[in-house]
């Protein structure tokens, strides 16, 4: 039988299971699976503090490697920290100082949101041919703003002589470079190792970073901290908040950074910088979490969704032994076909039951401690020789078994904070024929809510 679950007070339950130490991540298996992809490095933050570290396919942690696209997060936020500073607004036209544009219809009306956000009208440019701030300019629209999305270097350029003509009016002697490294790179204490054109004041700013692992995550944990890094303020909260905003045109871009799409599975608030060969940034802040990774794959190799579901995976784990029954063990376990999924719905499956038998699936929060004692608990003192407590006692729901099977289906809310977190299950049967307590256990059942 299929106990309903609409009168469970479940609403109020699991949240309780956000704050506990319980909350996992599977850090081998997501590095595995990145080394295995051509991976050269995999790092994972948490709250703050490195939890693993990966070198593979002969790269090494003194090695610098290309960001690719990954600097145009960079870029994103330098205009963030430029709207803090006064030079510009998110809404302000750039034309008013790329004065070239003020006689081209579409030009006149970009904004400087529009413009890194990739959604200007602007011809993107093809990926890996990187023209001059000043040529850079000079292309083409291909539709009026917020219209298409146009992925490529040449929007990031032409920010780039706007700022250098906002720096010049203010002083004229700092370049795009020294803005760059006395607004992000020195108070983040990135050591850079090259980056492309800044040794001319004018950075290549969709793509020329080149940085260590460890230098880049730095940049992600400044994110995650909403502008903060250490006791210094980066960039403010709100315009950081900005560049994470979709558009119509392109949900799943913001600007300068990937977001999560609305349509899958993610975490609601992932936002992640990308590059060419699968350099990834991930930043996923209600978990105290940022993931960096560096490689040479293809896109056709390399899945995000795939890395993400290794880190954070959804699975039933069974644990701890049963107790001998009249017609032998029961067998508690999760529906494969339900996986345990943020937003979905775990099933409960327990079988080799007495026909008609009645029992209550058990849901606990802990699987080490119950009222104050450290679990497994014996009930053989009870008359239950052989049987175990295997998890704590926290929600019962009462079965009647049929054709000696009985399940449980539960949903799942739909909340990111849920997300490696573990809830545990044990079932207690009545069978008068297994022993004076007419009671026998399954074992425990670890229900990992995952991706």
């Amino acid at each position: 039988m299929k106990p309903s679950t609409k009168f469970f007070p479940l609403l109020w339950f699991f949240p309780l299971l956000s704050p506990l130490p319980a909350q996992t991540f599977d850090y081998a298996a997501a590095g595995a699976y990145s080394a295995s992809k051509n991976g050269h490095s995999f790092l994972v933050m948490r709250n703050g503090k490195i939890v693993y570290e990966k070198y593979s396919n002969k790269f090494t942690s003194s090695m610098a490697h290309r960001l690719a696209s990954g600097t145009k997060s960079f870029t994103g936020v330098l205009l963030a920290i430029a709207v803090d500073d006064g030079l510009l607004g998110f809404d302000e036209k750039v034309s008013a100082t790329i004065t070239e544009w003020k006689t081209d219809k579409r030009k006149s009306q970009i904004t400087y949101r529009q413009l890194v956000g990739l959604v200007s009208g602007l011809y993107g440019g093809r990926t890996g041919t990187i023209k001059s701030y000043a040529a850079s300019i000079k292309a083409p629209t291909i539709a009026d703003p917020l219209k298409v999305f146009s992925y490529g270097p040449n929007p990031f350029q032409c920010f780039g002589e706007a700022l250098k003509r906002k720096l010049q009016k203010k002083n004229p002697k700092e370049t795009v470079t020294q803005y760059l490294l006395r607004k992000l790179i020195q108070p983040l204490g990135i050591k850079v190792t090259y980056w492309r054109n800044a040794s001319t004041g004018e950075p290549n700013l969709p793509s020329g970073a080149y940085l260590q692992a460890r230098e880049w995550i730095k940049f992600g944990e400044m994110v995650r901290l909403g502008g903060v890094y250490g006791t210094k303020r980066i960039v403010s909260s709100k315009n950081l908040g900005e560049l994470f905003k979709p558009t119509k045109v392109k949900p799943n871009y913001g600007v300068g950074w990937w977001l999560s799409p609305k349509t899958t599975g993610w975490p609601k608030d992932l936002v992640f910088a990308g590059g060419a060969g699968t350099q990834r940034l991930y930043v996923l802040p209600k978990l105290g979490l940022v993931v960096q990774r560096f490689a040479e794959s293809s896109q056709k190799q390399f899945s995000d969704p795939a890395l993400l579901q290794a880190l954070i995976p959804s699975r039933y784990q069974a644990f701890g032994s049963a107790c001998r029954g009249s017609l032998g063990l029961p067998v508690l376990g999760g529906d494969p076909n339900s996986l345990p999924r943020v937003g979905g719905r775990m099933r409960i499956l327990l079988s080799n039951l007495p026909s008609r038998a009645p029992g209550l699936f058990y849901m606990g929060l802990s699987k080490t401690k119950y009222g104050g004692f450290p679990l497994p608990i014996s009930l053989a003192p009870l008359g239950m020789k052989g049987c175990n407590l295997w998890v704590s006692i926290d929600l019962p729901f009462a079965f009647r078994a049929q054709s000696g099977r009985a399940s449980l289906e539960i949903p799942i809310p739909n909340q990111d904070l849920l997300l490696g977190q573990s809830t545990f299950f044990q079932a207690l049967i009545v069978d008068p024929k297994a022993n004076p307590a007419n009671l026998v256990m399954s074992g425990g059942l670890e229900v990992r809510l995952g991706l």
